[in-house]
């Protein structure tokens, strides 16, 4: 139903339920004043207090319609619980009071407690008795329709209304019949009555207020995440009702191996899933996070780089060994990370300690070392750097080694920061290096010897065969 419609159902029936019970008021009042009915009397004063607390949830349903602001995230569907828990508790004082009279008439008697029923009181009941009725149809309907805790509490009255008219009306024949002390007990009973209906209601009104949420509804939520599909787990169930809407936040655990794509699916259908059990329409008020677990089945490599990317700072992981030590049954973890090239020292290490932190929370019993290294920085966007100065300058160094056969192609580039990167592809002679680790070595003295000539260079040397 619309926000505008429910509005206004909930509007339109408890004003033609506030119509109905100001006339109830008028017409019992003075008929308990010419009777001496001290159940028509407490009846009449019931209806007043109807009146006034459907004034008052008439107030909280304009107040709970207005639409979610920056002070309250929720909505304001609070206010209608608190019109409705003061409307409870006031009824409560009310019948308690009535009790207190009935019974002090009954132990005292004299011209207080002399009831003359006479037509109009016996018209009066009838006449209340007809606009309960009429009002107990109207509020079930939009009460049924909507669900709002503000017709919900005005329909209570309205019953709580026809039975207690229905005691003050066997009250009056009693007193017809010469149990003159029939007025006073209808009292009581009606008043124990309303006591009960009214606590009751407060009760539940109060709970509402303090967020209480029914443990079958967080166990319904937990239920409706963990069946759902590549789910492992679900905590962290948080849940409020405001009005008649339920917020859920909760937190579900997903295969650490799962792609981003794959969570965000599998999260949304984990809200979908959790609005279907809980009868929700829709999800925007369901919220799910997502967090990785590690399966003992995935490979070590595996666990080691996402718990190492995991951490803030981290631009890269590569590198990873991992092996058991033989006799202690330790793991020996090493790996390679990639920082900032701007990041100091105590930035780095900073860094560097929280991925042993990370590593060892997921790898029980294991000895981690890090090493550091700049990141590259990327070639987007970024020009060629023609220097043909240069390219001589590096085919000398590359050919100084008596290894290289011939120097291929050689590109030079200047970074957006500023930092010049050297590829270049050369051919090793077929006497050259016999392996790949030989080769590296090298490499990586031709590559230093570059960067000696071209200091914070980053060089890239590609090594073919003769």
């Amino acid at each position: 139903m619309a926000a505008a419609g429910e509005f206004a159902l909930k509007r339109n029936a408890l004003r033609i339920s506030l119509i109905a019970i100001t006339s109830v008021f008028v017409f019992e009042f003075v008929a308990g004043v010419i009777t001496n009915s001290l159940a028509l009397l407490t009846d009449s004063t019931h209806a007043l207090l109807d009146s006034v607390v459907t004034g008052i949830l008439i107030i909280a349903v304009r107040l709970a319609s207005k639409p979610r602001d920056i002070e309250h995230t929720y909505g304001h569907g609070k206010i209608e619980a608190i019109g409705s828990f003061i409307g409870g508790t006031a009824l409560f004082v009310v019948a308690v009071l009535f009790i207190f009279e009935g019974f002090e008439r009954i132990a005292f008697g004299g011209p207080a407690a002399l009831v003359i029923p006479g037509t109009i009181g016996f018209a009066a009941a009838i006449y209340t008795l007809a606009v309960d009725v009429f009002r107990i149809t109207v509020l079930g309907r939009a009460t049924r329709k909507s669900g709002a805790a503000t017709l919900r509490a005005d329909l209570y009255h309205a019953v709580a209304d026809f039975g207690s008219t229905s005691v003050a009306l066997f009250g009056l024949w009693l007193v017809t019949t010469g149990v003159y002390a029939g007025d006073a007990a209808a009292a009581i009973v009606l008043g124990a009555f309303l006591a009960y209906l009214s606590s009751r209601f407060a009760y539940q009104n109060a709970v509402e207020l303090t967020d209480s949420i029914p443990p079958r509804l967080v166990a319904t939520v937990k239920q409706a995440a963990v069946e759902t599909e590549g789910v492992f787990g679900c905590s962290d169930i948080k849940m409020r009702r405001v009005g008649m809407e339920i917020f859920v936040d909760t937190t579900i655990s997903l295969m650490a191996d799962m792609s981003f794509e794959k969570a965000h699916e599998t999260s949304a259908q984990v809200e979908r899933n959790i609005a279907k059990a809980l009868g929700i329409g829709d999800v925007q008020n369901i919220t799910v996070h997502f967090e990785p677990v590690f399966s003992p089945d995935l490979p070590l490599e595996s666990i080691i780089e996402r718990a190492a990317a995991r951490v803030r700072g981290v631009k890269g992981v590569h590198n990873i060994i991992a092996s058991r030590v033989g006799g202690t049954g330790r793991l020996e973890v090493s790996l390679h990370i990639q920082v900032n090239r701007s990041a100091t020292l105590s930035e780095a290490h900073a860094i560097s300690s929280a991925v042993e932190d990370s590593i060892k929370g997921q790898l029980k019993d294991s000895d981690v070392t890090v090493h550091l290294e700049p990141l590259m920085p990327g070639l987007a966007g970024v020009q060629p750097l023609a220097d043909a100065e240069m390219q001589d300058s590096i085919t000398q160094i590359v050919l100084a080694s008596p290894e290289i056969r011939k120097v291929g192609r050689i590109a030079t580039f200047r970074t957006d920061d500023d930092v010049l990167k050297i590829d270049v592809n050369c051919i090793f002679s077929p006497e050259g290096p016999a392996t790949i680790e030989q080769v590296h070595e090298r490499v990586t003295d031709i590559e230093k010897q570059i960067r000696k000539r071209y200091p914070g260079s980053i060089v890239t040397i590609h090594a073919e065969p003769g």
